[in-house]
């Protein structure tokens, strides 16, 4: 129950703004052990947030970004540093970012003597820095050391991943599927809100066990629409990717299907073959379903 706890917030956040669980066991129409599914689900990503986040309390005892030796500037920038005061008084009503494209500018146009002098010093400073920078990891601890490390790498992947859902969201992927569950917390976790957090995600979990299987049916009937809708769109969504030449974000089962085994061949092929029919969605809604509606976000 506690890892349950630990990451309902996560699984919450999910079903409000529709993503989809991947781990989360879907729910079929002949049977329904999707509660088991989600109990598992829950545990897994639980060990898989405590494994990302088990140094944070060692990353805090860290020496701070500035407690490190500055950086110096480099040769352009101490050339900028210098010559923007002149800049402004000469053009005193210039916006800022224009300053810099003057400074920009001068400096291309500078000879390799005019810009000894910025580059001499610029050498000399980067000296001292990295003497500094020596003594500074000489009084860290062996583990201290490894922390760092390991936290530039955390960051590295963190700014990786936001770049890679920045480039989808501009591209216009679409959002993934939900699951019943999902579903049944996206629409149920509003209730009783004067309730604590933990005693919503307890009641919501056991009412989802103990629901019947008419009521559980139009949770399971919505899943399907959505992942009919999901389909049509990412298969909209790829061919436009084959198109500009961004085979590299087609899922493998799609490139398989297209006989694509090299990304140098991938574009000639999209030329070629189409992408494997989706079945679309009748037009004969199941009575008393709910039709599903949501912005489009970026991938998780």
């Amino acid at each position: 129950m506690v890892l349950l706890l630990s990451r309902g917030v996560g699984l919450l956040a999910k079903s409000l703004v529709g993503f989809s669980c991947t781990q989360t066991a879907r729910c079929q129409p002949q049977g329904c052990s999707s509660l088991t599914g989600a109990v598992s689900a829950l545990q897994h990503s639980a060990s898989r947030w405590f494994s990302r986040n088990e140094h944070q309390d060692e990353f805090k005892k860290l020496p701070s970004r500035d407690d490190y030796p500055k950086r110096p500037l480099t040769s352009f920038f101490r050339f900028i540093a210098h010559q923007r005061p002149n800049v402004l008084k000469k053009y005193p009503d210039i916006r800022i970012f224009e300053v810099s494209k003057i400074l920009a500018l001068e400096w291309k146009e500078l000879s390799e003597s005019a810009k000894k002098p910025y580059i001499d010093a610029s050498n000399a400073d980067y000296l001292n820095y990295k003497d500094e920078m020596r003594k500074f990891r000489a009084k860290l601890s062996p583990v201290e050391m490894e922390l760092i490390k390991c936290q530039r790498k955390q960051k590295l992947v963190k700014r990786i991943h936001t770049k890679r859902r920045r480039e989808l969201s501009l591209l216009g992927k679409p959002k993934g599927n939900r699951n019943a569950f999902n579903i049944f917390m996206s629409e149920n976790f509003v209730d009783n809100k004067s309730a604590s957090l933990s005693d919503r995600l307890i009641s919501l979990h056991d009412k989802w066990k103990n629901m019947n299987s008419p009521q559980k049916q139009m949770y399971i009937q919505l899943a399907e629409d959505d992942k009919i809708r999901y389909e049509n769109e990412m298969k909209s969504w790829e061919e436009q990717m084959l198109e500009i030449g961004r085979e590299d974000l087609i899922r493998l089962k799609v490139k398989k299907r297209l006989g694509i085994h090299k990304a140098a061949v991938m574009h000639k092929a999209s030329t070629s073959r189409k992408l494997p029919k989706v079945v679309k969605k009748s037009s004969e809604e199941t009575p008393g379903s709910i039709r599903v509606h949501s912005e489009r976000r970026p991938e998780e």
